[in-house]
Parts: structure tokens; C-alpha cells; sequence
């Protein structure tokens, strides 16, 4: 009979990630998930060849785990899968070791194999699933988010995360059905009404967009990245100045997050109002003169706002910094 072990304890730790591609379009990505539950497919206890038995390895590695003492880690379980190369826990208790040290595809194959010595259960399944999306493989990672919620079904995760692939994959249809099912089962899902905001924004639906992220903002009213998305909806909707408005009373930390910065000065430039945004990318490029990005825009909105003398100092230092295009803003400015 299989022995069950736990591989590990703790919550579930979700990473959103916002990545901004062109044209403004937000993607939410997933993070590692919690240690899957693993079983062992020998008999409990069950000693090797030399005498020692899979509990043992199995607690040795956790201890060293604990210490994240990752070499010795993954030495002794190297030692161990020899020892009793059927041992789905060992391969799984492998996933982890190369997975905290970002060795996703490592980890990933670890993961395949433990499934192939199974059991096949949904905490695994997520797992690998979570595993497979690090390693950059989305289609593996929704065929294991699947798996895993067709055995999880009260369990808000498998949905949400297949939802983050599928939207990544372009499978908008499949991922509103699920991030639908993922609210059903959690109403306070912040990342789940932002999501499918972003699902509607990407359809062109700026309306609908406006009616999910509103949910979002209520869950999470401190948030920037769903006033972000708010504002984008306003945006398209030809309400600049409302966008706007959602901007005011944020830290300048805060406006430095990604998009924020790009989408006032869109806002300000829609409202015939270039200089403004001149100011607002010339005040913070001032203060982070290393950010040659922010010398960029900043000299392109002067351009815009007429000032091709201070423009030209601004595209001076992004090219020093090596930024792409600087050079030809450069040269247009110059004269």
C-alpha cells in the first residue's frame, strides 16, 4: 500500500506578476505553489540495499532542506533515487531542491517522473503544473492544471492558475470560463475579477472591463495594479481625465510602477496637454538619472511639448545610457 508523506507545509504563495508588453497589455502570471502531498510507492520503512530504509532518506533530506543546504540536499537524494528509484516522495522532495534553486526545467522533469510513477493526484498535478509554467511550458502546465481540477473541484486554485496560462496562450474563451469558476468558488478573488478585466480589455469590451476590475478594486482598494487596469479601461473608453484622476494621491514609488508612469503621460498627451507630461517625465528622470528609459520619455514628450532645446539634453543622457532609439531622438532634437 502507498505510504503518504507530506513534502513540505505552509500556504499557498501566489506571485502576481505584471508584465506590460506593447501597446500596454497586462499579463498575470502565476508563481510556485505550495509542496504538493507525495506517497511512496514502496512498503512503509521499507529498507535498500544498504540497509537503509526510504523514511530514513526521505527525513535526512528534510532536514537538510530546512537548512536549505541545497548541495547536500541534492547530493544524499541522489544517492537515495539509486537506492529506490520508484519512490515517487524522492522525486518530488528532487522537484523542490532544483526548484528553490531556480532550476525549473530540472525540477519539472523531476515532476514528471514522480507522476509517472504515480499516484497521479491533484496536489501533484498542481504542482507540475506550476513547475512546467516556470520552465516555459504553458501547454504542459495547462494539461496539469486541468488534471489537477478535475480531481480538486472545491478548490479555487486549479481553475485560477489553468485561467493565467490559457490567457497566456491566447485561449481567452477557456480562460473566462475558468476564472469565472475560480470567483464561484472564492468571491473575494481579487486577481480573478482583474483578470477577467483584462480578458475583456483584450476583447475590446472596455465596458465589461470597467464592471470586473470595479469588483477587484473593492477587494483590494490599495491596489495599483487594478487602478491601472481601471484606467486603462477608462482610457479606451475616451475618458482621459477620469483615468487620470485615479492617479492622484500615489506615492512617487508608486507611480513608478510599470505602466503607471506610461499611461498618465497617454492620458495627459489625449487631453492636448504634452507639456504637463513633460514635467511629469522630466521631475522623475531628474531623480533616477540612471534610468535611461526616463530620460527617453522624457525627452520625447519635450519634443512634443515644443522644448527641442531641453530635449535634446534629456536625449543626450539616454543615449549615454545606451538607450534603444535615443540616438535617432537625438539626432531629430539636435538641430
Amino acid at each position: 500500500m502507498p505510504r503518504n508523506a507530506k513534502a513540505g507545509s505552509g500556504g499557498l504563495a501566489v506571485l502576481v506578476i505584471l508584465l506590460l508588453a506593447a501597446g500596454g497589455a497586462t499579463f498575470f502570471l502565476m508563481g510556485r505553489g505550495a509542496p504538493p502531498r507525495i506517497a511512496n510507492t514502496g512498503a512503509p520503512g521499507a529498507p535498500g540495499p544498504k540497509g537503509v530504509s526510504v523514511d530514513d532518506a526521505v527525513d535526512a533530506v528534510k532536514k537538510l532542506v530546512a537548512n536549505s543546504d541545497w548541495p547536500r540536499a541534492e547530493a544524499l537524494l541522489r544517492e537515495s533515487i539509486a537506492l529506490f528509484p520508484e519512490e515517487q516522495a524522492l522525486r518530488v522532495l528532487m522537484a523542490q531542491v532544483h526548484t528553490a534553486q531556480a532550476r525549473d526545467a530540472e525540477a519539472y522533469e523531476q515532476y514528471e517522473k514522480a507522476l509517472a510513477i504515480g499516484p497521479r493526484e491533484g496536489e501533484l498535478e498542481f504542482a507540475a503544473g506550476t513547475s512546467a509554467n516556470a520552465a516555459g511550458k504553458p501547454e504542459r502546465a495547462a494539461e496539469h492544471y486541468a488534471a489537477a481540477q478535475a480531481q480538486l473541484r472545491t478548490d479555487w486554485k486549479p481553475p485560477l492558475y489553468l485561467a493565467q496560462v490559457q490567457m497566456k496562450l491566447g485561449r481567452y474563451d477557456e480562460a473566462k470560463k475558468n476564472l469565472l469558476m475560480a470567483v464561484h468558488l472564492k468571491q473575494d478573488l481579487a486577481i480573478a475579477w482583474g483578470s477577467l478585466a483584462e480578458v475583456a480589455l483584450r476583447e475590446n469590451a472596455a465596458e465589461t472591463a470597467l464592471r470586473h476590475v470595479q469588483h477587484a478594486r473593492l477587494i483590494e482598494p490599495e491596489s495599483v495594479v487594478w487602478r491601472l487596469v481601471e484606467a486603462r479601461a477608462l482610457k479606451r473608453l475616451a475618458k482621459p481625465n477620469e483615468a487620470l484622476a485615479l492617479f492622484v494621491g500615489l506615492s512617487d514609488e508608486q507611480k513608478l510602477e510599470p505602466g503607471v508612469l506610461r499611461l498618465m503621460g497617454e492620458c495627459l498627451g489625449m487631453m492636448q496637454r504634452p507639456d504637463e507630461a513633460a514635467i511629469l517625465y522630466t521631475r522623475f528622470a531628474d531623480k533616477l538619472p540612471e534610468r535611461g528609459d526616463l530620460a527617453y520619455e522624457a525627452a520625447l514628450w519635450l519634443e512634443r511639448a515644443g522644448d527641442k532645446a531641453r530635449a535634446k539634453q534629456y536625449a543626450e543622457r539616454a543615449k549615454f545610457l545606451n538607450v534603444d532609439g535615443a540616438a535617432e531622438l537625438l539626432a531629430r532634437v539636435g538641430h
